[in-house]
């Protein structure tokens, strides 16, 4: 529901491109599902991380790879989602904790905003706690 609530620069490519930087099996099944999805019309197809200019959109389960990421990040339009605490302090735009009762997540619009994205009300409002 993040890539649905965001809205990109208007770019062109007829597919949003989902990668994945994780090597948890579960995560990687989970995210792979998106990719027999569409979103607002457009295709999602998902891929194992090799460069920041291949995605649209990059999940990030751990400190020390975002790191590496995040080195290489500059000019890209990627909306980025971590699933480890601090991902919004480094720099990350969604922050994903699990928590009994389900997740919880919270926003940098600053560094979305930084990069030309948008999120949607809906998804401000659901948001524990915004950056800004």
């Amino acid at each position: 529901n993040f890539i649905k609530f965001t809205e990109w620069p208007a770019v062109g490519d007829p597919q949003l491109r989902v990668c994945i930087a994780t090597g948890d099996a579960t995560q990687i099944a989970a995210l792979d599902a998106l990719g027999e999805r569409r979103i607002r019309g457009i295709p999602v197809v998902t891929t194992r991380f090799r460069r920041l200019s291949d995605c649209d959109v990059i999940y990030v389960d751990s400190s020390q790879r975002w790191n590496e990421i995040s080195e290489k990040r500059t000019g890209t339009r990627t909306l980025t989602i971590g699933g480890y605490p601090g991902f919004v302090a480094d720099g990350g735009m969604i922050e994903i904790s699990l928590r009994e009762g389900g997740a919880r997540f919270d926003i940098n619009l600053l560094e979305a905003k930084r990069v030309g994205l948008r999120f949607y009300p809906q998804l401000l409002r659901l948001a524990r706690r915004i950056v800004e």
